[in-house]
C-alpha cells in the first residue's frame, strides 16, 4: 500500500559505492516509494568506478573475476537481486562433473574424498581410502557426532581452529578447515571469530547437535534444489554491479540534491571520484565535507566502507566507536591469472582447484581452476587459473612488483601441479588492505561500537564487509537491511 508523500523529505547519504552501498540506496529508494515518502538519496565513491572489490574484465578472450567469483546459494540475497534486476537467465551454478577440491600437502594434491563438506564427513567409506589424513585423524572425524555440542552464550566466542578442532579434531581442522574457512578472509584460522565469519557452522551444531548430521541434512536439501553449493553470473559478479548500477541510473531518478536538501520525489544520484573527508553533526542533520570544500547535508548517513575509513570519520564523534571499529585488521592479497592453450597443461584439471594448509608454508593460499569451475570463462583450447597469494609466507612478496607475484605464482603451479608452460594471458591484481579479519570478539565488538554510535550519532550506521560477515549475500543483506531503515527511521 503506498501513501501520499507528506513526510519531510528526508536526505540520505551513502559513502561508499560497493555492493553494500550501491544495495542499500536500492532498498531506501524501494521502500521510500512503497511508503510513500519523499526521499533524496546519494551514493558517495572515492573511486572512479563502482563495485568495490567486485570488478570483471575481458581479457584476451578470457573473463576474469578479480575479487570474489561467486556467492553460496545458501544465503538468498546475492540470487534474488540478481533476478530482480533480469539476471536471472545469466544465472550460473558450478559444472557437475568438476564438483571437487584438492589439498596441498606433503608437496602434492590429495583429493578431497567425496561426501567430506569444509571437513565434515558425510560418508565413510571414502574416508577410509583417502591419503590425506591418518588412522588417527580418520577415527577423531568420524567420532564427531559423539561430540557433545558447545552452547554459546551472550558473547561467547571460539575461534574457526578451535571450532574445527574441539568438533573433528587438529587433523581436519589444520588440513582441511583452517585452509578453506579461514582462506576466504586471507587470515588465519586460530584468530578469526567463528561465530562471526560462519555462523551457520554453529548454528548447525546448535540445532542438530553434531556437524555430520546437519551437514547430511544440507546435502539432501542442496542435492533437491541442483546440487550446486555456489552461484555466479555467465558475465562474472561484475555483472551484478553493472546492473544494479543501470537500475539505479534508470529507475532512480528525479531524488533531488541532496546538498541544497530539496528532494521532490524518492530518487538515487551516483557520484563516482568523490571523498569524503570530514563529518560532523548540525544538530539534528550531518554534514560531509568533501575534498574539494564541498559540503553535503543529511539527515541520515551510511558508512558502507572499511572499518577502518569509517573509524577515521567518526573519530572526532566517538572516540570509544571508533576505536573498536579501527581494531578490525585487514589482510593484503593478490590474485593472479595466468591463462594457457589446454594443450600446454598435462593436468586434467577435474576440479575446482585446491586449498593450501597454513602449515605447508607456501606464499600460495589457493588457486582456482577457472575454466573447470565456470562455463565460459576460457576461449576454447585454452584454459584459466588463478593464484591466490596471501597471509604470512606471502607478506614480503606482496610488497614486490608484479613480475615477482607472477613468478612465484608459476613457480607454485609448476611445483604442484606440473604446469610449466609459458602463459598465453597473465593478469595481476592487487587488494591493498582488503580482506577483514573478524578475530574472535567481533560480535562483541561491533555491539559495543553500534551501541555507543546510536548514542552519539543518531541517524548514522554502518554496513559492508567486515561489520557482519564478508561474502556478496552479507553485504547485500547489511546495506538492504540498513536502506530500508534509514528510510523507516
Amino acid at each position: 500500500m503506498t501513501h501520499a508523500m507528506t513526510d519531510a523529505p528526508k536526505r540520505i547519504v551513502i559513502v561508499g559505492g560497493g555492493i553494500a552501498g550501491l544495495a542499500a540506496a536500492r532498498a531506501a529508494l524501494l521502500r521510500a516509494r512503497e511508503t510513500g515518502r519523499a526521499a533524496s538519496i546519494v551514493v558517495l565513491e572515492r573511486a572512479p568506478r563502482f563495485g568495490g572489490k567486485l570488478v570483471t574484465e575481458r581479457v584476451d578472450g578470457f573473463l576474469l573475476d578479480a575479487g570474489a567469483d561467486s556467492w553460496v546459494v545458501t544465503k538468498p540475497q546475492a540470487t534474488a537481486l540478481a533476478r530482480a534486476l533480469g539476471l536471472g537467465g545469466s544465472l550460473l551454478s558450478t559444472r557437475p562433473e568438476n564438483r571437487r577440491y584438492l589439498v596441498a600437502w606433503g608437496g602434492r594434491l590429495h583429493p578431497v574424498p567425496e561426501g567430506l563438506v569444509l571437513g565434515v564427513p558425510t560418508r565413510l567409506g571414502p574416508l577410509v581410502t583417502t591419503r590425506l589424513f591418518s588412522w588417527r585423524g580418520k577415527a577423531r572425524m568420524a567420532w564427531e557426532p559423539f561430540v557433545p555440542a558447545r552452547r554459546f552464550h551472550g558473547d561467547d566466542d571460539e575461534s574457526i581452529a578451535d571450532f574445527a578442532t574441539r568438533r573433528l579434531g587438529p587433523e581436519a581442522a589444520d588440513r582441511l578447515v583452517a585452509p578453506l574457512l579461514g582462506g576466504i578472509s586471507a587470515g588465519d584460522a586460530s584468530e578469526i571469530s567463528v561465530r562471526a565469519a560462519f555462523p551457520q557452522l554453529v548454528a548447525m551444531e546448535q540445532e542438530h547437535g553434531s556437524l555430520v548430521r546437519g551437514m547430511r541434512v544440507a546435502r539432501r536439501a542442496r542435492s533437491s534444489a541442483g546440487g550446486s553449493a555456489f552461484a555466479s553470473l555467465e558475465g562474472g559478479t561484475g555483472e551484478l554491479v553493472d546492473a544494479l548500477v543501470a537500475w539505479l541510473e534508470r529507475d532512480g531518478a528525479g531524488g533531488g540534491s541532496p546538498a541544497a536538501g530539496v528532494a521532490a520525489g524518492a530518487g538515487v544520484a551516483l557520484r563516482g571520484g568523490v571523498a569524503v573527508e570530514g563529518l560532523a553533526r548540525d544538530g539534528a542533520a550531518w554534514t560531509l565535507a568533501l575534498e574539494g570544500g564541498e559540503r553535503v547535508v543529511a539527515d541520515r548517513v551510511l558508512l558502507a566502507i572499511p572499518a577502518t575509513a569509517a573509524a577515521a570519520l567518526l573519530s572526532p564523534l566517538d572516540e570509544p566507536a571508533a576505536r573498536a571499529l579501527g581494531a578490525i585488521g585487514y589482510g593484503t592479497t593478490a590474485t593472479v591469472f595466468l591463462g594457457y592453450r589446454r594443450d600446454d597443461v598435462r593436468h586434467p584439471l577435474d576440479g575446482v582447484g585446491f586449498v593450501v594448509p597454513r602449515g605447508a608454508r607456501r606464499p600460495i593460499l589457493a588457486s582456482t581452476w577457472v575454466s573447470s569451475k565456470w562455463e565460459g570463462r576460457a576461449p576454447d583450447g585454452h584454459v584459466l587459473v588463478r593464484a591466490f597469494l596471501g597471509g604470512p609466507w606471502a607478506e614480503a612478496l606482496l610488497a614486490e612488483g608484479d613480475d615477482a607475484l607472477v613468478a612465484a605464482a608459476r613457480a607454485e603451479l609448476a611445483s604442484l601441479m606440473g604446469i610449466d608452460a609459458e602463459p598465453r594471458m597473465v593478469k595481476v591484481y592487487r587488494f591493498e588492505q582488503g580482506s577483514a579479519q573478524m578475530r574472535v570478539g567481533h560480535l562483541a565488538t561491533m555491539r559495543r561500537a553500534r551501541e555507543g554510535l546510536a548514542a552519539s550519532a543518531p541517524g548514522l550506521r554502518v554496513a559492508g564487509g567486515g561489520y557482519d560477515g564478508v561474502g556478496i549475500p552479507d553485504c547485500i543483506r547489511q546495506g538492504e537491511d540498513a536502506g530500508k531503515a534509514m528510510v523507516d527511521r
